[in-house]
């Protein structure tokens, strides 16, 4: 469609070059292809990063939860065997493993390497009545890399602990 100018009294006509502008901007110039690549793989790197943490602390959970249940059923089949300081806990059947030292076991559960420790002591001994408290003490703790070796201090680590009476448990 052509303009008439009232001044001149001749058609205007677009000329090519302004024709071409106006389809231009309806298209994408490099410049903002290449910014919206960066932001998508900005975007792209924050979501696979949580992912990654995600996943990491999902493990970790896990393996807590692990150290948990293995500490209780440990900690209620000595109880069971009334806090005897002969229990055995490979005697039961568990999966246990010696690990060198006396009361000291390992075991892996869902692919977690875990070392188990047991620990007891009399807290109260009341001899006329033949009564005696035994603390009795289960220590599981792992390795924060996952790795089938002994723990070190700074590595996670699970205690669970309950008292017995030596004279109702018949140990």
């Amino acid at each position: 469609m052509s303009e008439i100018s009232q001044k001149q009294g001749r058609p205007r006509i677009s000329s090519p070059i302004q024709a071409g502008r106006s389809r231009a901007a309806s298209g994408v110039t490099l410049v903002e292809l290449v910014v919206s690549t960066l932001v998508l793989a900005v975007a792209s790197v924050g979501a696979l990063t949580y992912q990654f943490h995600a996943v990491k602390r999902a493990k970790a959970a896990q393996s807590e939860i692990t150290a948990t249940q293995l500490a209780q059923l440990i900690l209620e089949d000595w109880k069971s065997n009334g806090g005897s300081e002969f229990y055995d806990p490979i005697g039961a059947k568990m999966g246990l493993q010696s690990a060198g030292a006396e009361k000291y076991y390992k075991t892996t559960l869902n692919q977690f390497p875990m070392r188990i420790q047991l620990q007891h002591s009399d807290v109260s001994n009341d001899e006329a009545a033949g009564v005696t408290l035994r603390e009795i003490q289960v220590t599981v703790s792992w390795r924060r890399d996952y790795r089938d070796q002994n723990p070190d201090a700074a590595d996670p680590a699970f205690t669970a602990t309950t008292y017995v009476r030596r004279d109702q448990s018949g140990g």
